[in-house]
């Protein structure tokens, strides 16, 4: 994440110490991979086949438990957990020497589906990656990769991720999802009309690094994420029987601050808002849309995140420190009120103005803690 890349995998990568660019796993608190137990293919080799294994250690005093205002790992650090090992297989495989020039390394989606919850007591998470297809073409690569989260033998989370290596000229050319356009939903002049607004307020840990169990204390069961955590600002709109199913819809917004943890975490010498909070984004508009319909049940029901349906997600841009302004959109496809309360939707997220990630078929659903 930090160090010589040569200390980590040997003498091959010792030009990227100094003299080089390369791509980096997220450093903390970011960072959910804390040793590699098994290696199968070949270092060095650009090919298909082979698992390797990692562990993650999970402790009840994480951060992000408390920043997420729940006793629940929220779906963007499970979702990193799946994604960290890849980056270390590219690397040791060998990809940044593949080209000339300094490549960066990027999610561009992913098919999963999430089995179990991970609560604080999981203690030790295992992850299995191995790569199934490679393709390069000039100074690009890109790589598709198997993953599988378990606990102790139980999986929790199992799917396929698409990776990208790519120059910094390419990245800047970023075109956006190329059919959003067509395919967003636009609230009609009357629905507009009764469409609500809110400011969200800031509720503590206020970052990372101030977290603290305590805040859990004092936390209503059903509760919107601290603002360690939470990549919403402002509801600009939510209309509780818009959109093209008359479920829901809701857009939200948040200024894009260049000095937020996560810019410095993700990654070093590569600034870059990570892909997972774009998503928690999204499910952060489903929490709100959930809490404003089941309030009520704040004190004896918790958020939980929806077990056995697959989801995808679609990356085609990203959220630097020189963008200004966020925005996120939420169709609801699905709800259903007791005894189980969920809701699902599919949504996308724009930067300035540029749609740049597409999520289908996520959801969030009520737990009873009774």
């Amino acid at each position: 994440a930090l160090g010589k890349p040569s200390e980590a995998f040997g003498d091959l990568y010792k030009e990227f110490d100094e003299d080089r660019f390369i791509a980096r796993l997220p450093s903390p608190p970011y960072l959910f991979m804390d040793r590699i137990t098994h290696i199968e293919p070949e270092q060095w080799v650009l090919k298909e086949g082979g698992w390797i294994e990692a562990e993650y250690d999970v402790t009840s005093d994480a951060w992000y438990f408390s920043s997420n205002r729940t006793p629940l790992m929220p779906f963007c650090v499970l979702l990193e957990i799946a994604l960290q090992p890849c980056g270390w297989l590219a690397a040791y495989m060998g990809s940044a020497l593949k080209s000339k020039k300094d490549l960066r390394f990027r999610n561009l989606g992913g098919n999963a589906t999430l089995f179990h919850e991970v609560l604080p007591e999981a203690k030790t998470l295992t992850m299995r990656t191995r790569l199934t297809q490679v393709s390069e073409a000039a100074d690009m690569i890109i790589e598709q990769f198997d993953i599988q989260v378990l606990q102790t033998d139980e999986m929790i989370y199992k799917g396929d991720l698409t990776f990208g290596f790519f120059s910094k000229e390419s990245l800047a050319q970023q075109v956006g999802i190329h059919d959003a356009k067509q395919n967003i939903y636009n609230p009609s002049s009357d629905e507009l009309k009764i469409a609500k607004s809110f400011q969200l307020k800031d509720t503590p840990p206020f970052s990372p690094d101030t977290a603290d169990p305590q805040y859990m204390d004092s936390t209503p069961s059903l509760a919107m994420p601290a603002k360690a955590l939470r990549m919403i600002d402002i509801i600009d709109i939510y209309i509780p029987d818009g959109g093209p199913f008359g479920l829901g819809f809701i857009r939200g917004t948040k200024k894009v601050d260049p000095s937020e943890w996560f810019f410095k975490a993700h990654f070093y010498q590569d600034p870059v808002c990570p892909g997972s909070l774009g998503i928690e984004s999204f499910l952060q508009l489903i929490k709100f849309i959930a809490f404003n319909r089941w309030g009520h049940l704040a004190d004896s029901y918790r958020f939980g995140h929806i077990i056995g349906k697959p989801h995808s997600w679609t990356y085609r841009g990203q959220i630097t420190p020189e963008n200004t302004k966020i925005e996120v959109e939420a169709v609801v496809t699905s709800l259903h009120d007791m005894p189980v309360p969920y809701i699902m939707a599919n949504g996308y997220l724009k930067v300035d103005g540029l749609y740049i990630y597409k999520m289908e078929n996520f959801g969030i659903k009520l737990v009873s803690i009774k």
